[in-house]
Formats: structure tokens, sequence, C-alpha cells
């Protein structure tokens, strides 16, 4: 088994074969910037920031066509990340969709612990006394972020994962919940400190893209929920054969996940069982999820509802047919306003107003 030390470490590395075609390596921080009114609303200003490499000859993100990249170069002790650099702002009010969305040759350090995107919007992340320090320099906004682990529970990670599944797997490492500091500059201005909580994850999809719902949720007293129903339904053909989808409950589900961490009582909840049921939301093109689930010794009950949408469209060709194969990831800055623990013991814990991300996914890509 992997220490802390030795997973965060290994955040910086690539791995020791080729990626297999169509095999996708991401990095991705989500950073949820507070103002007076987050921890009883549960809405803030939201990043996004996404690194990532993808082997396939030619693919498009939204208006960015990729062709031709070499994915990952060696280059001495180093690697070059043959791929793309991408991030979206909602700034309270409007979404600024693809504030960074370029393709860059990103150099990734593993000895000193940094990826670094190059480019017209220049970005990097790196390890700086046990911090976590993320630079995005943005047309007109400059942002100095620094992610710091303040819970030692092993809930809050690094945590580790890896899942076969056939010919296929998934790995990923994610850090949970960190105290999110740091500055904001706007063009011939001053900085100003900013606060909140952010999240990161590294990811290994070594297999087609499924349709997912997923959440992440942080809590004013250092606790949090998370959860992922993966499925497989009529919605991989949404974009392609036919248009938005009216997204509905999973028949066809193969992984259900809920992880609920209770800070104040340091107990971690983990569970495999779980439906999501997806609405509309009153805010235009967003969702909410209800969902239920459990694991030994409890059940879980849940109400998300977005405020806000950003969307990342994949389109590549299918082989040598006169056709293309259409994949949405759809993100929605959201507040989790109730979820509620029901434990064997007779106890029930409440967590209200949480600020966080959720995800619809739809299309496919081959």
């Amino acid at each position: 088994m992997q220490g802390a030390n030795s997973i965060i470490k290994s955040i910086w590395s690539v791995p020791k074969k080729p990626l297999a075609p169509g095999a996708w390596l991401w990095w991705f921080w989500l950073f949820f910037i507070h103002d007076e009114n987050t921890k009883k609303t549960g809405k803030c200003r939201q990043i996004m920031i996404l690194w990532s490499v993808k082997n396939d000859p030619d693919i498009k993100c939204n208006s960015l066509s990729i062709t031709g990249a070499k994915n990952i170069v060696p280059n001495g002790e180093n690697s070059i990340l043959d791929g793309a650099a991408a991030a979206w702002y909602f700034d309270r009010e409007k979404m600024h969709d693809d504030i960074v969305l370029e393709r860059s040759e990103m150099l990734l350090d593993a000895h000193n612990c940094s990826l670094t995107a190059p480019g017209k919007t220049p970005s990097s992340f790196y390890l700086e006394n046990g911090n976590f320090i993320t630079k995005i320099k943005t047309r007109d906004i400059e942002f100095n972020l620094v992610s710091k682990k303040t819970d030692p529970h092993e809930a809050v990670g690094p945590v580790y994962g890896r899942l076969p599944i056939g010919p296929f797997e998934i790995e990923g490492t994610r850090l949970e919940i960190l105290e999110l500091s740091g500055t904001e500059k706007r063009e011939g201005g001053k900085s100003t400190p900013i606060r909140g909580t952010s999240y990161f994850q590294k990811i290994l999809l070594a297999a087609p893209p499924p349709q997912w719902y997923w959440g992440l949720y942080h809590f004013q007293d250092g606790s949090f929920a998370t959860y992922m129903n993966v499925y497989i339904g009529r919605a991989a053909l949404s974009a392609n054969l036919f248009g938005e989808p009216n997204l509905k409950k999973p028949m066809l589900g193969f992984k259900e996940d809920i992880y609920v961490y209770h800070a104040p009582s340091k107990r971690f909840f983990e569970g495999h069982k779980l439906n999501v049921v997806p609405s509309k939301s009153t805010a235009p093109g967003c969702w909410e999820h209800s969902f239920t689930g459990g694991g030994e010794g409890f059940t879980v009950e849940g109400e998300a509802e977005g405020y806000a949408h950003s969307c990342w469209t994949f389109v590549k060709n299918i082989g040598v047919l006169p056709a293309k194969s259409t994949f949405k990831y759809n993100e929605y800055p959201s507040v989790l306003k109730k979820l509620q623990l029901n434990l064997s013991t007779g106890e029930k814990i409440i967590l209200e107003n949480g600020w966080g991300n959720m995800e619809n996914s739809w299309g496919f890509i081959i």
C-alpha cells in the first residue's frame, strides 16, 4: 500500500507504458471562492481548470481542434504532455466558458512536482512547502491559488484507486477537501485576497467514456459528500442520433458510490448503493439531483440543485466512416441543499447548504 507522500509524488507521474488508443489522462482542480454568504447559501464563485492528454489522432473540444497530438513525450527525466489546457470561471452571476482553451506542450517535472502549461493563457500547478499552488493567467485576470490540507483524516486524501473493467481500466487520485487561499488580480488593478475550499483529481480513463451523474460538496464544518452513478443508457445517443437528452434515473448502472465524511465526529461513511434521479432546475440549462443510497450501517438521501452551467463538447470521426461521434461533459456549480444520513443506531446526521459541483455526461466517443 502506498503512503500519503508517495501518492502525492505520483500525482506528477505518467504511466510507464504508452496510453492505449483512446485513453485519457487528466489533472483537474475545482476552486470554490467564498463570499460573506457562501456558508449560509451554498453559492460561490468557482473556477475549474483541467490539463489533459488523449490518445486520439484527431479530436475537437468546443472551438479547439487537436490534430496529430503526440500525447506523452519523454524529455530526459521529465515528460512533455502534448495536449490541452482548459478552464472556466463562474463569477457569481455569469459563467465564463473557455477562459483557458488551448493546445499546449505542457512540461511535467516529476522531481520538482510541477506541471506547467505555456501559451497565451499560461497556467501551472506545483507543490511548495506541502501546499498545492495553482496559477492561471487569463486575458484580464490572474489567479494565484493555494490549496492546503488542514484535516489529517485519511478520507480527505490523497486517496488512490484503480478499477479494472475487462480490457479497460480507470485509475485515479483524489484530494477531497482542501483549504483555499490566495489572490486574484485584474488587469491594471491590485491583488485581492480570496478564501474558500478546493478539490483535486488525477484520472486515467483507459476506456470509452460512459454516461454518469456526479456530485462533490463541501460543508461549513469541514465535512464533504461525493457521489458517482455511472451507467449505460439512451443518453449515449444524445447529441448524436437525437438532440439534448431528457435525463432520467439510470436503468443500467454499473458503478454506484456514495462517500460522506462527517468532520465533527471524524466518521467516514462509504456505500455502493446509489440511485440518482435528475430533473430540470429552475436555472436555465441546469439540473437537480435527488439521490438515495447507503452502505453498511447507514442510508443517505440528498437534494442538489445547479445554478450555472458549462459544457465541454468533444467531437471526433468514427474511423473511416463519414460520420462523427459527440460526447458532452456538463458541469454545474451547485448547492447540496440537504443531506441526511440515517444510521442503524437511530442517529441522524443532517448537513445543509453544501457548496460544490455536479456533472451530467451524455453522448459517446469511439
